[in-house]
């Protein structure tokens, strides 16, 4: 059954992901001008990753992409509007001009830059496995996660399940809502292992100490930058993000949320 459950959730994917790449229709990104005669930068986040984006405690939007993102409206003169999002839907929305640009951890691939522009990086990543550091199984390598006995959860919409869809073949997966959902499964036990960005593993390794442990060094063929992702006829806007990022002092945000330049 658990086998049966797994070939329906592949085809379900398989034909949502079919009817996304049918449907996905590109309008026109607002202009540059008519981003500045509105007064405001729309930028689309997913809330879910840390320290990228996430809501805090209060409920507020807090994380490293915010805080660059604030900063880069300011340095335009342009207030910020902060739009929910989701993995599975970012890029549709983002073709679908609901906001100006990606942002939160976008990571620069093939596949987004045939249909997106992208800026410079912003920081550096790669894919690593995220574990419970109770959890007493060999969990360092890719072999050692693609074995029958090993539970592994993932999300869906990301890069990350398409290095999961593409890699682990024998592991039983287990498939989830969101990204918490992968967490809590780790913190909790359920499950054994994760794949996910070195930045997000590098976070929760510091920020819950003794219960979420990066087990492997950066993956094979994963090295990777994330980047701010628009529309491919806004190259003003993409211009105006470039020089910023080359003219601001990222230092003191990326120590502060425990980010690598």
């Amino acid at each position: 059954m658990h086998n049966k459950n797994k070939n329906i959730y592949k085809l379900v994917s398989l034909a949502t992901f079919m009817l996304i790449t049918l449907n996905m229709q590109q309008v026109q990104a607002r202009t540059w001008q008519e981003i500045q005669q509105s007064g405001v930068l729309k930028v689309g986040l997913t809330g879910d990753y840390k320290p990228m984006s996430f809501h805090g405690e209060s409920g507020k939007l807090e994380g490293f992409a915010v805080d660059m993102t604030t900063e880069l409206a300011k340095s335009l003169d342009l207030k910020i509007q902060f739009v929910n999002t989701t993995w599975p839907s970012l890029s549709q929305d983002l073709a679908s001009d609901k906001f100006d640009l990606a942002a939160g951890g976008v990571t620069l691939t093939k596949k987004r830059a045939e249909q997106f522009l992208f800026s410079d990086p912003v920081v550096s990543n790669g894919k690593i496995i995220l574990t419970n550091c109770q959890n007493k199984k060999p969990l360092s390598t890719l072999n050692d996660i693609d074995k029958p006995s090993v539970k592994m959860i993932v999300n869906p919409g990301g890069t990350n399940q398409i290095y999961v869809d593409n890699h682990i073949k024998n592991a039983d997966i287990i498939r989830t809502k969101d990204n918490f959902a992968n967490l809590k499964g780790i913190r909790e036990g359920s499950a054994d292992a994760m794949i996910t960005d070195l930045i997000e593993g590098n976070y929760y390794q510091a920020t819950e100490k003794g219960v979420f442990c990066v087990s492997s060094k950066v993956l094979r063929g994963t090295s990777s930058v994330k980047a701010y992702m628009v529309q491919k006829d806004n190259e003003i806007l993409l211009s105006r993000i470039n020089t910023w990022l080359h003219d601001s002092d990222k230092s003191t945000l990326i120590a502060h949320w425990g980010l690598k330049p």
